[in-house]
């Protein structure tokens, strides 16, 4: 069976926590691929969570002094609890404040696999750079930038762009499906962390052919949205991309998916 069969079967459970801003679109998301979501964020109710959970996802969009410690929180709780966690640190390199906050946390919780652009995956092994908002930065090295990373913070590296690439075991994939479409849409990035929780399963070290399918599954999906013809523009494609995440099978994901093994 392979994992998009397995998770429509499962209905697994997501807890996410996320940036306010995707929140409804997360759940959607989640929703059309077969997974059950939680807008959890409440510690106190974290341990029962986390003790059926399929994995959490944590996204910094909203970061504020008044949630930082929960995050931390929960995130402990996760690993006691053996929950793998996908880590989103969303404009990480914006400002000092959220620099601070991703190297603690990274210091005091352990994560399965961290999912970001470019920018926000170099940030984490150079605190010197800078970033615009949730903005990469399209001159970087993404190949080089997902290595360093992985060797730097020991755990999956999946970072975004116009070609993804995929850091697990040592191995390195480029993969390079997906729509310009996506970058019209506020947190289709987001959503994409969400997906990668889906296909999980309780495992904190997933294999890189699970992180491959989860993320090629979301990018052919835009592309047959983008190509539907009633899409002219953004308004039209996120609907289409709920509506193509629901109906994609496994036959048009192993005919579509663009992957390449980098040395």
């Amino acid at each position: 069976m392979n994992n998009l069969e397995k998770l429509r079967q499962n209905n697994p459970l997501v807890v996410c926590y996320t940036n306010d801003v995707v929140k409804n679109f997360t759940a959607n998301g989640l929703l059309s691929i077969g997974a059950s979501p939680a807008m959890s964020e409440a510690p106190e109710e974290a341990e029962e969570f986390y003790k059926v959970a399929s994995a959490l996802l944590i996204n910094i969009g909203t970061l504020t002094k008044a949630n930082e410690e929960d995050i931390i929180e929960i995130g402990k709780i996760a690993n006691k609890q053996g929950t793998p966690i996908v880590f989103d640190p969303v404009a990480v390199g914006a400002s000092t404040y959220r620099k601070t906050f991703c190297q603690r946390f990274l210091t005091e919780v352990e994560v399965s696999v961290i999912k970001g652009n470019a920018s926000e995956i170099l940030t984490l092994v150079d605190t010197n750079t800078t970033m615009k908002g949730t903005d990469g930065d399209t001159n970087l090295d993404p190949v080089s930038i997902a290595k360093k990373a992985y060797e730097k913070l020991n755990t999956a590296i999946v970072l975004t762009g116009k070609e993804d690439v995929i850091v697990q075991d040592n191995k390195v994939v480029k993969l390079s499906n997906g729509s310009p479409l996506l970058a019209k849409i506020t947190g289709a990035g987001c959503l994409l962390g969400g997906i990668v929780a889906g296909f999980l399963f309780r495992e904190t070290h997933p294999s890189i052919q699970v992180l491959e399918e989860a993320v090629s599954f979301y990018n052919i999906a835009a592309e047959i949205a983008e190509n539907d013809d009633q899409v002219k523009g953004p308004g039209i494609f996120l609907p289409q991309l709920l509506d193509q995440m629901y109906l994609m099978n496994y036959e048009t994901y192993e005919r579509d998916v663009k992957r390449e093994e980098v040395d």
